[in-house]
């Protein structure tokens, strides 16, 4: 696992490794674009984030998913 800081207003981007190839499953979802993710607001504890993704990832909360 990544683990790093970004402050309100900052954001990350998930994009596909040069060493991969794009006609992957993951490389295929990626053709849409990369995946950025925005820290919008933080108070206290908890992050307010923004999730922009191509149309063919669904984007879920954990615990949602079943097990």
């Amino acid at each position: 696992m990544l683990t790093f800081t970004r402050k309100e207003g900052e954001a990350f981007v998930l994009i596909l490794s040069p060493d991969i190839d794009p006609q992957t499953p993951i490389g295929e979802v990626l053709a849409g674009g990369p995946i950025v993710v925005h820290i919008s607001r933080v108070r206290g504890r908890a992050a307010k984030v923004g999730v922009d993704a191509p149309l063919a990832l669904d984007v879920v909360r954990q615990e949602l998913l079943a097990d």
